[in-house]
């Protein structure tokens, strides 16, 4: 015992560290790490958006804007439908639009409307969205394309170019006669491009599923290039229309779901997960049933334990105090009284009832001068006399 004793004496004593410490030490490295992504990230170096003219990088078309300056094509970029409507757009101007998602069918109809006098429209993986906006005799549906051959004639694509990828295919209706349709959809019908002839108050539209067409990684893939060039290329002019968000009013309605393909499955799957589970376990906690105490304590006890805790404690006044109230409680409903009512209210009741003084009864029944055991006994006894007086017939 001595040897245990001494042995915890001489070990060095190690001071508990508080509990805030571990939790700050972990916001502390979180909020390091934010800041060093913020300052390391390239996001406020030059433009990052997708398929954007002016984004050197991966997904950006830098590319093919500059090799379309090199070849001698003005290019003018607009990013809001404003800028757009103030351009100049007459034949000899091609008006090209990507991010069509960003289109509501006002804006969309808007645009085609604002290059009504252009020598063609040409739009990017344009949705249904956009094409019922513009009023274009066109259905679509999304598909998975790879290495297409163009296997048509007649449009600004030769026949043997290939292209390297399209997610949409485009089948004209007919209500469109002299449509024509490239890179076909051997499956399940319609085209990865389709050439609309001009037609009233609308120029030649022409439609491509895929926007990765002009990115800087994927322009030398396939003959995407040489698609690029020969479609952008056709006039002199080309505007390069990049829709912005802030061009849709919040008061528009779009068939669009910002919700990914798999919530709508994967809500009905938790919601059957959930039902299931309450019917389980329903099942297995059974019907409610009734059970009785096993102890059923009497009134008469609780009474007694109070009064032998105010004894135990010597607490004389607090045990008259309850006396009193007590008796003034059913005095008053002896009395007819409200239960709101005075002391003395209810001493002036209570005494031309029983015939006693008014001091006395009212003495009685809020006096709290009591000094012993004796004295609390004759109060005690008073009480009940007093309600024996005031209940007799």
């Amino acid at each position: 015992m001595t040897m245990t004793t001494v042995a915890a004496a001489s070990r060095p004593l190690t001071p508990k560290r508080p509990r805030w410490v571990a939790p700050l030490i972990v916001v502390g490295v979180l909020l390091a790490a934010t800041l060093a992504m913020t300052l390391l990230s390239p996001a406020g170096h030059g433009n990052t958006d997708d398929l954007d003219p002016a984004n050197p990088g991966y997904s950006g078309a830098q590319g093919l804007a500059h090799v379309l300056n090199d070849h001698g094509l003005s290019v003018t970029i607009v990013r809001s439908q404003r800028e757009l409507l103030d351009e100049t757009v007459d034949g000899t101007s091609t008006v090209m639009i990507t991010h069509t998602l960003r289109l509501s069918g006002q804006t969309a109809r808007a645009a085609l409307a604002h290059a009504a006098h252009a020598a063609s429209v040409i739009l990017l993986d344009p949705d249904p969205e956009v094409t019922k906006g513009m009023g274009l005799p066109v259905d679509s549906h999304l598909t998975n394309l790879t290495e297409l051959t163009a296997v048509c004639t007649g449009a600004e694509v030769g026949a043997d170019f290939r292209l390297a990828h399209a997610g949409r295919a485009y089948t004209a209706t007919g209500s469109s006669p002299g449509a024509t349709t490239c890179f076909p959809d051997k499956s399940d019908g319609g085209g990865a491009m389709v050439s609309l002839p001009g037609a009233a108050g609308r120029p030649r539209v022409i439609l491509l599923g895929d926007d990765t067409l002009i990115s800087n990684g994927t322009i030398l893939d396939s003959d995407n290039a040489a698609i690029a060039l020969h479609l952008f290329g056709q006039t002199d002019h080309l505007i390069w229309y990049v829709p912005s968000l802030a061009d849709v009013a919040p008061s528009e309605s779009s068939s669009r779901s910002i919700a990914p393909s798999w919530f709508g499955p994967g809500l009905a799957v938790a919601a059957s997960a959930v039902l299931f589970l309450c019917l389980w376990r329903g099942r297995r906690l059974g019907r409610l049933v009734t059970e009785p105490l096993p102890v059923i304590v009497r009134a008469v006890e609780t009474t007694e334990s109070r009064g032998r805790m105010y004894r135990k404690s010597h607490d004389r006044t607090r045990a008259l105090a309850v006396l009193q109230l007590a008796t003034r409680r059913r005095l008053t409903a002896y009395l007819g009284l409200s239960a709101s009512s005075a002391v003395s209210s209810v001493a002036a009741a209570a005494a031309a009832v029983s015939g006693r003084s008014y001091h006395d009864v009212l003495d009685l029944l809020s006096s709290s001068a009591v000094h012993d055991d004796s004295s609390l006994l004759e109060l005690a006894n008073n009480l009940i006399a007093l309600e024996k007086e005031v209940r007799r017939p």
